[in-house]
């Protein structure tokens, strides 16, 4: 990767001088590519984030072959020396929405049996899915627990990880997570690590409280849909 991923070193730097190192029109937008970037591309549920390279505004940003991708809308070109400046509340409401979403499974781990990870997306409508089964009368009581261990302000901490790291210390793994590739993990408080590739919060108290819109439950697998207030 030509991109040094500074959203990894500090989520919450919000402007940052770079770069351009190759521009590429794509239809009515450009492609452009940064040697250093503060914007998340899409993935692992993230929404990716949104803000300006110079004057060009960033609609998207996303991974393909291994290169971060920004897609803009302006006029740059290669080799210039710009300010990249982040959508910062785009950005922090959607660090807030995937540490919540972690802090959820969390705690479903510990108060339920049986459950096994499937998928999960933190964007706007923001749910997780597991094989298993649960109840729905639960909804209440879940989300009181949640927010307990919202409010105790863990901390959270991510770094960068190799598999087998992630698989001596981590209780569930992604069944195609690459093994000869560099991954990372997030820790909340002493809950156990898991994978993951995502930009968050510092503490859980600073996502506000949660709130479980619904329990649903079909064909042998249970999804849960959230939100975050505050």
């Amino acid at each position: 990767m030509k991109t040094k991923q500074i959203y990894y070193e500090d989520s919450y730097q919000k402007e940052i001088k770079c770069n351009i190192l190759s521009v590429e029109p794509k239809g009515i937008l450009l492609n452009v590519v940064l040697d250093q970037t503060i914007f998340y591309p899409e993935g692992g549920g993230q929404s990716s984030d949104k803000g300006h390279i110079g004057e060009a505004k960033v609609e998207y940003v996303r991974l393909s072959d291994g290169e971060i991708i920004h897609q803009v809308q302006g006029e740059l070109k290669t080799g210039e020396n710009v300010t990249a400046l982040l959508d910062w509340n785009w950005r922090y409401k959607y660090m807030k929405i995937h540490t919540a979403g972690h802090a959820l499974h969390d705690v479903l781990m510990t108060m339920f049996e049986g459950l096994y990870p499937i998928r999960g997306s933190h964007g706007k409508k923001a749910f997780l899915e597991y094989q298993g089964e649960l109840d729905a009368s639960k909804k209440d009581e879940i989300e009181k627990k949640v927010n307990e261990a919202l409010q105790a302000d863990l901390p959270v901490n991510t770094k960068e990880s190799t598999y087998d790291e992630l698989e001596k210390e981590c209780r569930f793994l992604p069944p195609h997570l690459p093994k000869d590739k560099p991954l990372r993990m997030i820790k909340i408080g002493s809950y156990a690590p898991m994978p993951d590739g995502g930009v968050h919060v510092k503490t859980t108290k600073e996502i506000g409280t949660i709130w479980i819109a619904n329990i649903s439950s079909q064909e042998g697998k249970v999804k849960i849909r959230y939100g975050v207030a505050g």
